[in-house]
């Protein structure tokens, strides 16, 4: 009997540490696509990551945001990419790079530091 529930003790502790075991992010495949493209443009070290958000666009694509920030020499900056693909397929359809957070001048969001 107190075999039996030994037995039983660490089987549940086995099961419920499996559980605990967690998949990737749906976006970790996206991040790494960011992070390959970002450094074959830029040439330079990424020293922070960060997943901004999944959004719906329009006629069947989804959106993928990273914020990267790099460090090349002396120099340190943001770059912001974005990747829009296909939802059924995920076939990429565009990946756009945005550096120090700006379009047309304008800041887009606060800096990560």
């Amino acid at each position: 009997m107190r075999f039996t529930l030994v037995l039983m003790m660490t089987f549940l502790m086995l099961i419920g540490s499996a559980a605990t075991v967690s998949a990737e992010p749906p976006y970790a495949k996206w991040g790494r696509l960011a992070m390959k493209e970002t450094m074959k443009k830029y040439h330079a070290e990424i020293v922070d990551y960060k997943h901004v958000g999944r959004k719906v666009e329009d006629a069947g694509l989804m959106s993928e945001t990273f914020r990267l920030l790099l460090n090349k020499g002396a120099r340190k900056f943001e770059v912001t990419v974005r990747i829009w693909f296909e939802q059924h397929s995920e076939k990429v359809v565009r990946i756009q790079f945005t550096e120090d957070g700006k379009v047309g001048g304008m800041p887009t969001f606060a800096p990560m530091i």
